[in-house]
């Protein structure tokens, strides 16, 4: 930062002291719980461990979503060696690469009194266990990647103000930050990099702004070349995105409707506080701003698996707010001057839902962890990964009951002679590997999930998804079991012609791959039956 910034600026002593106790909350309890997505959850702890055992995103493992979005946990997996602290440690050191750039945005555009409440909430929103829009008790760090992408454009969007304060080198510092969000965006997911490069190109409207929107998008192009000598998985990257649009790009027409009625509230208020800024005094580069952060934000959240929660109104409404503000003198009349003066509490009210939501899940989450609540993951690596049940005695015990196959399909794989490596689980998520600390098999992909990234008509071929497996397991408690289903169908001719049974439990069938000499088979008679029979 530099040297003319106050470092005891109410914003500074904000971000520093919100990520300490932040970071505290995440780290001392040592173990992560989750009462939702419990499934989601393992997909990003499995893909964690993957990339520290030297794999990469998108060039050995299919993924619609960016790198980030496993790097994050990789990075608290690779400094603590233990998965149940890998989220709570890599959304800590988010949040230390972050700081300097919040500071510096809110510093030199935002008056303390908006900017304060708005940097508390998107740590907050960042570093939450719990899905934007739904009840606390709903604990999970899994789909984070919404929960940063929201907060990174959040904080992007603020730099449509002009700098009230702008500090040495004013021009560099703006496209160093703004250059550094938006390739956390592209990277974590895709949705929210296009966001901020549309944002990007808005902003070159601004005569006054236009030099370090065009010097951002041109560095990003270059960074991103660059990225991609030492990635290499663009064009993987590409392909997975275009399979998923296949599959789920686009919604029945009902579910935009009901989604613009749920969130019709949301609205109102951010036109309301948009329309008083234009009229106050307001350009036709604002006018553009504030439309874009409406449709930008609907867009994100139809595609989020989320109902409401749209945080680009919600940073609409800052910027709203801090024009009106920039307006107040102390000759104005009465009623502007009321509203100049409330703009300002209006939008730190509408922070507070989502705010607090945060606040208390993080809480919970401390709670639930510190309280031994729920059960562990008994398994190698899973210790430290706890099932808890928050409201939902059903889904507590759905949960239980999936924790105890991953538990029993681990110890399967033990009892296995010659040692297990490279395993395939035939369901949403194939986190057997992790959770028993085994060699991840090259290729395949992050997860599977019928209806979402894949279905009859747009999948994986069996060379892509099996080629580098030496062991199948298929649960016969399967989490999600319409995507086990789908998945034996498409790809049970293949695992006849390449692969044994070996093993068949209660809650498992094992298969490996013909060139491995297999252990005894359990039953000779059921392990002969094909595949297709055998599930049927």
């Amino acid at each position: 930062m530099p040297s003319n910034l106050n470092m005891r600026s109410p914003i500074v002593l904000t971000v520093v002291l919100t990520i300490v106790v932040c970071s505290a909350l995440l780290i001392l309890p040592g173990a992560t719980a989750t009462s939702r997505y419990f499934n989601d959850l393992l997909i990003f702890l499995d893909g964690g461990y993957r990339v520290v055992e030297g794999q990469v995103p998108n060039r050995d493992f299919h993924t619609a979503l960016g790198p980030l979005s496993f790097y994050i946990p990789g990075f608290g997996y690779w400094v603590t060696g233990n998965l149940g602290t890998a989220m709570p440690v890599g959304l800590v050191a988010l949040m230390i690469v972050t700081a300097p750039l919040m500071i510096h945005v809110l510093y030199t555009r935002v008056r303390p009194l908006i900017a304060v409440p708005w940097a508390v909430f998107l740590l907050l929103l960042m570093i939450t266990p719990m899905n934007t829009g739904e009840i606390v008790m709903n604990i999970s760090f899994a789909m984070f990647y919404n929960r940063i992408g929201w907060a990174l454009i959040g904080l992007l969007l603020i730099m449509h103000l002009r700098p009230e304060r702008p500090v040495r080198n004013q021009f560099a510092l703006d496209t160093l930050v703004a250059t550094a969000l938006t390739l956390m965006m592209l990277y974590t997911k895709a949705t929210y990099g296009v966001v901020a490069l549309g944002f990007l190109c808005l902003t070159l409207l601004q005569p006054v702004q236009r030099r370090w929107a065009a010097a951002t998008l041109l560095i990003v192009g270059l960074s991103g070349a660059i990225i991609e000598v030492f990635w290499g998985g663009t064009r993987m990257h590409i392909a997975d995105l275009m399979v998923a649009s296949n599959v789920s790009g686009v919604l029945p027409l009902r579910d935009y409707v009901v989604s613009l009625m749920e969130t019709s509230g949301e609205y109102i208020m951010f036109g309301c506080l948009a329309a008083l800024a234009l009229w106050q005094k307001g350009r036709f580069t604002d006018f553009l701003f504030y439309g874009f952060c409406a449709c930008a934000g609907y867009a994100l959240l139809i595609q989020n698996f989320q109902i409401r929660g749209i945080i680009t109104l919600l940073a609409g409404g800052v910027v709203a707010a801090e024009h009106l503000s920039r307006q107040w003198r102390p000759n104005l009349h009465y009623g502007v001057d009321m509203i100049t003066r409330g703009a300002a509490l209006v939008v730190i009210v509408l922070m507070i839902p989502i705010g607090v939501s945060s606040t208390l899940a993080l809480g919970l989450h401390v709670a639930m962890v510190t309280s031994g609540a729920g059960i562990s993951l008994n398994t190698p690596n899973g210790q430290d990964i706890r099932v808890v049940n928050t409201l939902d005695q059903g889904q507590f015990k759905f949960y239980a009951n999936y924790a105890e196959s991953l538990e029993k399909g681990a110890d399967l794989l033990a009892s296995l002679n010659p040692p297990p490596a490279k395993v395939l689980v035939m369901d949403f998520v194939s986190p057997l590997t992790s959770l028993a600390g085994l060699e991840p098999p090259q290729g395949g992909t992050a997860w599977m999930h019928d209806g979402r990234n894949f279905d009859a008509d747009f999948h994986f071929t069996p060379d892509e998804l099996l080629q580098g497996v030496d062991v199948i397991m298929i649960p016969k408690r399967p989490i999600a079991g319409s995507t086990t289903e789908l998945m034996e169908e498409l790809y049970g001719p293949y695992i006849d012609k390449h692969f044994k049974a070996v093993r068949h439990t209660g809650l498992w069938r094992v298969y490996r791959r013909d060139n491995v000499t297999p252990a005894p088979v359990a039953d000779a008679g059921e392990a002969q039956e094909s595949l297709i029979g055998q599930f049927y």
